[in-house]
């Protein structure tokens, strides 16, 4: 009886210690943090003395939902003054502080814009200041990583606003009336008709996506004022936005813009429709006058990277021949034959960015992965870094597996040493104890 509650005990004691092992070498799920993107853009590259301006920040995470926006911005106030930014920005001074922290849509990106007023010559870079704070849907605050854009500011420091108000200056009889606008853009879509200072309503049809209209003006006389109504939060259907022009003798002049935006059904079937069109445009290269050009939907040239921190890291130089034409380009050093490659082209507008091409789809789309990273690590803007990649996860997790299991199999293997050892034991204590009863 002895020896059979023995055996039950160390039974019972295998049995824990297989169910222990069993969930110690179970692949565990690792969290990983979100990350997201503060992207600046502008379609201004310069802007004169006393014209207006407008910067889009661009917050975007291509893995989760964005919950809340808490950064601050950076501009140099000796070159432009701020303007408007929409109900989440304020600030002056050469600092912004944009505070959305509690934003109820459910996308994963998110469009501020900022407007500016050039007012002398020169250089100016707009950046992010400190550590911004991008919190995901479920609370958590996402590693962050982000650009800096520069904007010439021409003209001489005479030309645009005045130091004084004129209208301190002279009487309002011998003011200003000049209420026009000389220039009209807006971020989205095109206005219809093309824009005049003499023609005040104009269509503009956006697809669903679009919660803002970004505008960027400038007035015919500088020391007029420009004031923006109806721009933000747009409902499926009918929209006005409404520019509002006070002339520096307090007259106005309204130029309406009529906002038709699209329900998600129509965005959806525009798109697909549009997808069926593209299916017939094709991938061109070709050398002209010693110029490199890429073609396809838009026409790219092909530039030298004027700055090697420029080039994303892994990637390295090389030269690659398409359609008969050789290309400059960058491959990932660890797949020199990879299908995807980087090339640093001049689009449409004049701006250089890096694109990635796909040799199999005959593709070309701009490029953010690396890149923005590699900036940012110059800049001192990455706030994390050290973020694993999912390749090194899954590298991690395949060694850590494989230990678990050694370890577990030498456990097994101590575990029946020591069970035959002590079957050993209590058997031959079990003869004695026979033994001495037949004696």
């Amino acid at each position: 009886m002895k020896l059979l509650g023995i055996r039950k005990h160390i039974m019972a004691f295998s049995i824990l210690f297989f169910i222990l092992s069993a969930v110690l070498a179970a692949p565990g799920k690792r969290a990983f943090a979100a990350s997201a993107m503060i992207e600046f853009s502008t379609d201004e590259g310069s802007a004169k003395v006393g014209d207006t301006f407008t910067v889009i920040m661009n917050v975007s995470s291509a893995d989760s939902v964005i919950a809340g926006v808490d950064a601050y911005v950076s501009y140099d106030s000796s070159y432009m003054e701020f303007v408007s930014g929409g109900k989440y920005v304020s600030g002056n001074a050469g600092l912004l502080h944009v505070d959305a922290s509690e934003l109820s849509s459910d996308k994963s990106k998110v469009k501020f814009s900022l407007q500016f007023k050039a007012t002398a010559p020169g250089n100016s870079a707009i950046n992010i200041s400190d550590k911004p704070v991008i919190t995901a849907d479920d609370g958590k605050v996402m590693s962050t990583s982000s650009n800096r854009i520069s904007v010439e500011i021409k003209g001489s420091a005479g030309e645009g606003n005045s130091s004084s108000d004129p209208q301190q200056q002279a009487p309002a009889s011998s003011l200003s009336s000049d209420n026009t606008l000389i220039s009209l853009k807006v971020n989205e879509g095109a206005l219809d008709p093309v824009f005049s200072p003499d023609v005040t309503k104009y269509s503009l049809k956006v697809d669903n996506t679009v919660d803002n209209i970004y505008v960027s003006f400038t007035a015919s006389d500088a020391g007029a004022i420009v004031r923006l109504d109806g721009n933000e939060g747009l409902v499926d259907g009918k929209n006005k936005v409404k520019v509002i022009v006070t002339a520096p003798n307090g007259s106005e002049k309204e130029y309406v813009i009529h906002v038709d935006r699209e329900t998600y059904a129509e965005t959806e079937e525009r798109l697909k429709k549009e997808s069926g069109d593209n299916e017939g445009i094709t991938f061109a290269v070709k050398a002209e006058n010693g110029r490199v050009m890429l073609q396809n939907a838009y026409n790219f040239e092909v530039v030298d990277v004027e700055q090697s921190d420029l080039v994303p890291a892994g990637y390295k130089k090389t030269s690659v021949l398409l359609y008969g034409v050789n290309v400059t380009a960058y491959t990932a050093s660890s797949n020199l034959d990879s299908d995807y490659l980087l090339m640093y082209c001049k689009n449409e507008s004049g701006d250089c960015e890096f694109y990635q091409f796909d040799r199999q789809e005959k593709t070309l789309q701009r490029y953010t992965g690396d890149l923005i990273d590699k900036i940012n690590a110059t800049e001192g803007t990455i706030t994390d870094a050290a973020v694993m990649t999912s390749d090194e996860y899954k590298k991690n997790l395949s060694q850590m597996a494989i230990i678990i299991a050694a370890l577990v199999g030498f456990c097994v293997l101590l575990i029946i040493a020591m069970i035959s050892v002590l079957l050993k034991q209590v058997k031959s204590k079990s003869k004695r104890i026979e033994d001495e009863l037949d004696f």
